[in-house]
């Protein structure tokens, strides 16, 4: 890997760290996590993603449309498959997508009433962005 590419993945990691971290820490010491006692089922729905790169050379990797159920991301389109992912009680959005073809994203943000906004980054692709997010039909 290269000086820049490693410069590049060392600040996707550190945004993604910087808006996770105090969510991850709170998560992993729960026991089971993610039920519908966190969450209260106040995420579920499906969520229309829009993504922007801001950081490398590759499309957006986050799906267009993700599904939660009981704070669970359980389902995907626009090409992601094994999606894995949860929302917490307080709209703390944590995700993880791979592609058919081996690129995996990761997203951190929130997710509050309708709409919702956060980070993304591919450490297999070495690049990263920003994505909204609007809860159709609730």
């Amino acid at each position: 890997m290269n000086t820049r590419s490693f410069v590049l993945a060392a600040s996707i990691a550190a945004l993604v760290l910087s808006v996770a971290s105090p969510s991850l820490a709170r998560r992993s010491s729960q026991q089971g996590g993610g039920d519908d006692s966190s969450s209260g089922g106040r995420n579920d729905g499906v969520w229309t993603f829009q993504s922007t790169t801001t950081a490398g050379n590759c499309p957006a990797l986050t799906p267009r449309d993700v599904t939660i159920q009981g704070g669970h991301v359980v389902s995907a389109n626009g090409g992601a498959s094994q999606p894995w992912g949860y929302v917490e009680g307080n709209g703390t959005f944590v995700a993880r997508f791979t592609d058919p073809n081996g690129h995996v994203s990761r997203a951190v943000g929130k997710l509050s009433g309708s709409s919702g906004k956060g980070a993304w980054s591919s450490g297999s692709d070495y690049c990263g962005g920003r994505w909204t997010a609007s809860r159709s039909g609730r």
